[in-house]
Formats: C-alpha cells, sequence, structure tokens
C-alpha cells in the first residue's frame, strides 16, 4: 500500500464516523477520517443527550429499533460510565390527551420487556403521595403519572471519545480537515484533502460518507455513484433555562395535544432544564440549524401547560441557551417528520476492488451497532478486517465506575478545587489521572486561566482533544459556556488565541 493511501476514508467526524473509524482501526484496518469543522459540531452535538430506546417508536411498530436501541443503552452505561447515566422518567397522563394511562402503561411494559438485561429499574406508577410531592406539575385532569427509566448522555464527548479512541488504536483523526475533491482509480478512489493551510492527496480503497446534512454534497463528488436517496432534514430544536427552587430531579415525558413527545430534563448538574425536541421539516441547503422563534414558543406553551410555578410562567426572557440541529434522515416527500424512522439507510457502489458506501439516518444511542453494520456492508464489498470487538470494550476515558470516579474526585490534588474535580471526572473519565500526573509534575498548572478552569486542563484540550478554539472548548470538550460570565469566557478566548 502506498504511504499516503488507507483502506477506508471517513468523511463526517459526528458520532456515526468516529464510531465506524474506531470501529475498523480496532480491526487492523488503516483508516483516516476527515472533519471540516470540529468533531461533533452539527448534528452530534445538537440532540437531546439521551441514550434511549425511543418509547415513541413503539408506536411505530419499529419493534426491532428499540430493542436495538435499548441494548445499545445498557452498553453503554457499561463501557462510558463517565458520559452517560441512569435517568428516571415520569409520564404524566392526562384527560385531554390522546394516549390513555391504559394504552401507555402497556407501552412501557413492553419496553421494560425488550429491555431485559440491561439493569435498569422497571417501570410503574406514582402513588397519590408521590404525586402530592411533585412541586410543579399541575394537578387539574390529571387521570395519572407513570415511570421508567432511560440515560443521560453527553453527545459531543460521546463523539469524541470514539474519535480518541480510534487515533490510539492508529487512525488517522483530524479535525478542520476537508475533502474537496474525488477522484476515481481503477480500485477505490483519490481524495483532495486541505488542511491548516495545505493540500494534499489520499488515496483510499473505500470511502465512508458520514457526512450527516451534507451526505448528499459528498455524494454528488463520486460520479456514479449511490443511487440518490430521499433525504429528508427534520430540524430538532431545544431550550435552556434555570433549574427552578426546589430542583426537579426528574426528567419528564410531555405529551403536546397531537402525538408529540416532549421532554423536561435536568441538566449539568441539576442547574438547568433543558426542553426539546421539535420535528420540522427543513428545505434548501444545509447548514447550521437555528432554534426558530415559533419553536421556542411552541417548546414554552408545551411545558406551561404541564406546569405552574409560584413565579410565572417560563417566559422567552428566561430562556439561556438554545440550540437546533439537523436529522438527515431517509423518507418520503410527504410522510411526516415526526414519523419518519431513524433506522440506517446504508446505499453502496463499487470502483473495481473498492468502492463508496453512503449513511443516512441512525440515533446517537445506536452508533456502535451502526459501526459494525458498516464494517459488515464493506466486509462484503471485498475488504478483509478483524472480527468486531466493540461491544464490551471500554470507551476512552470509561475504565473506571461512575464511583470510582467520585473517589477519585474527592482524593484530588488539593490545587484544584473539588468543584473542578468532580467536572473533571464525569467529563474526561479516567483520564483525570493524566491531569492529575500533570500537576503533580508542574503545580503552577494550577493557574486558573478563567474561574474553575485551570491552565492544565486548557494544555489537556489543545494538545490531546484537538481543542483548537474557545467554542470547542466551551461547548463540546465542556458545557461551561453556560457556567462561565462574559468575562471568563473572553479570558478562554484569549488564552486560545495566544496558544
Amino acid at each position: 500500500m502506498p504511504a499516503n493511501s488507507v483502506d477506508i476514508l471517513v468523511v463526517g467526524g459526528g458520532i456515526h464516523g468516529a464510531a465506524i473509524a474506531r470501529d475498523a482501526a480496532g480491526r487492523g484496518l488503516k483508516v483516516m477520517l476527515a472533519e471540516k469543522e470540529d468533531y461533533a459540531s452539527f448534528t452530534s452535538s445538537a440532540s437531546s443527550k439521551l441514550a434511549h430506546g425511543g418509547l415513541r417508536y413503539l408506536e411505530h411498530m419499529e419493534f426491532g429499533l428499540v430493542r436495538e436501541s435499548l441494548s445499545e443503552r445498557a452498553g453503554l452505561l457499561r463501557t462510558a460510565p463517565h458520559l452517560v447515566s441512569p435517568l428516571k422518567f415520569l409520564l404524566p397522563i392526562f384527560a385531554w390527551q390522546k394516549r390513555s394511562a391504559w394504552f401507555v402503561h402497556t407501552g412501557l411494559a413492553l419496553y421494560d420487556l425488550l429491555s431485559l438485561g440491561g439493569e435498569m429499574p422497571g417501570s410503574g406508577r406514582l402513588a397519590q403521595s408521590e404525586i402530592d410531592a411533585l412541586p410543579y406539575l399541575r394537578h387539574d385532569h390529571l387521570k395519572a403519572v407513570l415511570h421508567y427509566h432511560d440515560a443521560h448522555a453527553d453527545d459531543a464527548r460521546l463523539t469524541l471519545s470514539a474519535a480518541l479512541d480510534a487515533r490510539g488504536r492508529g487512525a488517522d483523526i483530524a479535525n478542520r480537515r476537508t475533502v474537496t475533491a474525488i477522484v476515481p482509480l481503477a480500485n477505490g478512489y483519490t481524495a483532495t484533502i486541505v488542511e491548516r493551510g495545505g493540500t494534499n492527496e489520499v488515496e483510499a480503497r473505500f470511502i465512508v460518507n458520514t457526512a450527516g446534512p451534507f451526505v448528499g454534497q459528498l455524494d454528488a463528488m463520486i460520479p456514479h455513484g449511490p443511487s440518490p436517496q430521499n433525504i429528508r432534514f427534520v430540524r430538532g430544536s431545544h431550550i435552556v433555562v434555570p433549574m427552578p427552587e426546589p430542583a426537579e430531579t426528574c426528567a419528564y415525558t410531555l405529551q403536546d395535544e397531537g402525538e408529540r413527545i416532549i421532554f423536561s430534563i435536568p441538566w449539568l448538574g441539576g442547574n438547568f432544564l433543558m426542553i426539546g425536541t421539535t420535528d420540522i421539516p427543513q428545505t434548501g441547503a444545509p447548514g447550521h440549524a437555528v432554534c426558530s422563534n415559533e419553536e421556542k414558543a411552541y417548546l414554552l406553551d408545551a411545558y406551561n401547560r404541564y406546569f405552574s410555578r409560584s413565579d410565572g410562567p417560563v417566559a422567552d426572557s428566561d430562556i439561556v441557551f438554545d440550540w437546533a440541529g439537523l436529522r438527515t434522515l431517509h423518507g418520503s416527500p410527504d410522510e411526516a417528520a415526526s414519523r419518519i424512522s431513524r433506522e440506517v439507510t446504508l446505499e453502496t457502489s463499487t470502483q473495481g476492488n473498492g468502492g463508496f458506501l453512503s449513511l443516512v439516518g441512525g440515533k446517537l444511542t445506536t452508533h456502535r451497532a451502526t459501526a459494525e453494520q458498516v464494517l459488515a456492508r464493506l466486509r462484503s464489498m471485498g475488504l478483509e478486517m478483524g472480527p468486531a470487538w466493540t461491544r464490551n470494550t471500554p470507551q476512552y476515558g470509561g475504565t473506571l465506575d461512575r464511583k470510582t470516579l467520585l473517589a477519585r474526585a474527592a482524593e484530588g490534588p488539593a490545587v484544584v478545587s473539588q468543584h473542578t474535580r468532580q467536572r473533571w471526572a464525569f467529563t474526561y473519565g479516567d483520564k483525570i489521572e493524566t491531569l492529575y500526573g500533570q500537576l503533580q509534575t508542574d503545580p503552577g498548572l494550577a493557574e486558573e486561566i478563567a474561574p474553575g478552569v485551570p491552565r492544565v486542563e486548557l494544555e489537556h484540550v489543545a494538545s490531546v482533544e484537538d481543542a483548537g478554539t474557545s467554542e470547542d472548548f466551551l461547548m463540546r470538550r465542556t458545557k461551561l459556556q453556560l457556567f462561565l460570565d462574559e468575562a471568563g469566557r473572553e479570558m478562554i478566548e484569549d488564552w486560545f488565541a495566544k496558544n
């Protein structure tokens, strides 16, 4: 194989691209990943931050998808305990809703059945005394409150974890690396790549297109490529408001007057409530999605219909943050956005003994299984590789359970605050030991560049995690954007500008 050639070029550094690169590298393949911006800078950092089975998909009879998702949820709780944690959901049933308590209870029983072996508590129904203790839920026309469990997930860091694990297994992983042209060869392709001011060419036997909203643009670079797909862009938006006092400790699954589901989720240590999501068809050129004023109003109305607070309804002025992401799905033009399946669709074309594979659809929760599915397809196209290996292998940073991580945070160096050490534990996982080791070698690295942000952390994310801007750090390596004031954010921006 020529020096500047790979078995697989993965284009797109979202959760699926990172997972495919990780799986392939672990099977002994030579892999390159190209992400034109930052890892998870589009859809993979704009989710509802859940590892879940997808309760609502049971209504659509997608039992296989739900079962697979629940199995993968259990796997993520084992292999990425620093990034994925159990979360209890309450599901209020009101007289005005289309779905009755009996209907929803039956669905939850099926959800429990499909998740057997996942070690999550079973679903059930709150007693009246428990309902009375809920601080904000309206009681008018309330028929019952059911409960079940799913899991919270840090979507951006799950993506980064897969990418860094791939690098550790020999893959060439980089952000701000753009594929600008693809030319067919006798066996595979030559890709022109621009990164960090330079241009080079890479020969790839197979190219895997995981470009998300930009999947069609990459497909168009391939002569005689995959068949055109019925791609639908569906925007999902979320808003964030401060957590009220007393704090909500459970998440809620809310039903609107139609069939849509909206979540209200305690987020970031219970400091905020995250409310979402929407299902809005989006047309036109893909790009960074924006939460519209109409979506904000819809989410606020949905929340206020369920909850009554002494300080009045939650209003637009209470929103401290919002985001939107584009789900790239395979569906017919006349299909309702909320009903389009999240199942993965793979389209392929061959080029000699190589080929091109394009991925549409998929879920954050099932990214590992999706990567296995892609590798199985490439094997069927003639690419020899080792066996599957990822099911029970810890993610990058995932070798310590949550109890041990809490202990390591408590035992860490006193030059860094307990609050910061605990944040590190559930951001970097077992890599907290790397930060501790560097502090032991050079205590001066404990100098705070911004409140709660020691220099050792910024040097780590820049040198190890490819963070190149303040946004990379504040929004995707951490969520400190919501905790630092303007002066603190400017301090971080200045540090990246100078380093």
